[in-house]
């Protein structure tokens, strides 16, 4: 039984993102989109929600890719990151944005 309420759920959800999707695509306002179709103001705006929330849950389950710290201290002092197959190496005086803008690019 919960297998069906699943599916129920899911095909409500892609009929509600595909009605978002079309009253955004027609270019005209919420109201005047919602008249047209005959759907009430709150009915859309309740949908539209629950289509945020579903995307928002999926957006959440990511995978965590575990990254080990390597040290490797010599003499001119870099640092090495290690994610994935990609490893950088990059000076300890390596600007700070610079390289959380780096790191943000090899998540």
């Amino acid at each position: 039984m919960k297998e069906i309420a699943r599916v129920k759920k899911e095909i409500k959800l892609r009929q509600w993102t595909e009605m978002v999707k079309c009253r955004k695509e027609s270019g005209m306002t919420v109201s005047e989109w919602c008249k047209q179709n005959g759907i009430n103001l709150k009915t859309y705006y309740y949908r539209l929600k629950r289509v945020r929330q579903a995307v928002c849950g999926e957006i959440e389950h990511h995978d965590i890719v575990p990254v080990e710290p390597v040290c490797e201290c010599d003499e001119d002092k870099r640092i090495r990151l290690m994610v994935g197959d990609v490893i950088v190496d990059v000076p300890d005086n390596f600007n700070a944005e610079t390289l959380k803008r780096l790191i943000g690019v090899l998540k």
